[in-house]
């Protein structure tokens, strides 16, 4: 599965949300577009701690 059809999915859940929960839904698919734009491709297997030291 990629970054792309994660934000995809969760774009489409949006129309099904509650309203109260539109915020966090808004905020996950922040955080996989910026991990989209950033390059990581696959955040479960990427070593964050790597990442850290590189200064990325």
């Amino acid at each position: 599965m990629t970054n792309k059809t994660v934000i995809d999915a969760l774009k489409q859940m949006k129309t099904y949300c509650a309203a109260d929960l539109l915020d966090k839904l808004n905020y996950a698919i922040a955080v996989f577009e910026k991990l989209e734009n950033d390059g990581i491709d696959n955040p479960l297997k990427t070593d964050f701690t790597v990442i850290l030291k590189e200064g990325k």
